[in-house]
């Protein structure tokens, strides 16, 4: 296809976050490319019975996408797509599905568009085939809502008090809209039950290595108390309400 004068051509590799209908015939795509951050494209025909696309769009498909801009729009528009890796097939089993729809939910709410952040890119594949290879769905999500907000600059000190800067003791709490834990002097009426200091110490030591390093040592007490502790530090960044973590708890 013959690209237009003055709409540059990018060539990058994607995650496909979300898809939505536009018109009778084609999807807007939501990417997270890992040259230019979060954008979203037009695919056109995309939503015809015998697309071209076929499945490459499906949720957290990993692919190499030609898009170009076009002048005075906000969406860029697809010009080809090559797939890299499916992460269809796992999401068959309903619990991994919920895990990749927060995934994408997150990633669209806490990182700006058009906004570089290879980092992040890295750790969604990281994550994605960290959930395809275990099939297990806690250490996966912590793993990725430390870094998220570690990369964003949100991740709370584990060690002292986020309202007086004391050291935290033996327990630390949190309640709903928090952005760090605090002491027991400090603890919000409806903090959760203590996080106990060891249990955020080992997540920090977990979250140092690559998570397929972590996945592939025996698994020793459950970080789940974290990573839901986690999960509401970004609920609190991403000033709404997130869908997803709502599916999550109900998946236990």
């Amino acid at each position: 296809m013959r690209v237009p004068v003055g709409m540059p051509l990018r060539e990058s590799e994607a995650i496909v976050l979300r898809t939505t209908r536009l018109g009778e015939a084609d999807k807007i795509v939501s990417l997270l490319t890992r040259q230019w951050g979060r954008l979203r494209a037009v695919a056109a025909g995309a939503r015809r019975p015998k697309s071209r696309w076929g499945a490459l769009f499906e949720p957290m498909t990993h692919l190499r996408a030609w898009i170009f801009e076009r002048e005075n729009r906000d969406l860029l528009r697809m010009n080809s797509a090559d797939l890299i890796e499916s992460f269809f097939d796992m999401q068959k089993e309903y619990r991994i599905q919920v895990a990749t729809n927060y995934l994408g939910e997150v990633t669209e709410r806490l990182l700006p568009e058009r906004e570089a952040n290879e980092r992040a890119f890295r750790l969604l594949v990281a994550v994605l085939k960290g959930l395809k290879v275990s099939g297990e769905v806690n250490r996966p999500l912590g793993y990725f809502d430390y870094w998220m907000l570690k990369l964003g600059g949100f991740l709370p000190d584990f060690e002292r008090c986020h309202n007086c800067g004391r050291d935290m003791g033996q327990g630390a709490f949190y309640g709903p809209g928090s952005e760090g834990l605090v002491c027991r002097d400090c603890k919000p009426p409806a903090a959760a039950s203590p996080l106990p200091k060891n249990d955020l110490r080992t997540m920090a030591l977990a979250c140092s290595q690559p998570l397929d390093k972590w996945l592939r040592t025996q698994r020793v007490g459950d970080s789940i108390r974290v990573r839901l502790f986690l999960e509401e530090v970004i609920r609190t960044h991403a000033e709404r309400e997130l869908v997803t973590v709502g599916m999550l708890k109900e998946e236990g």
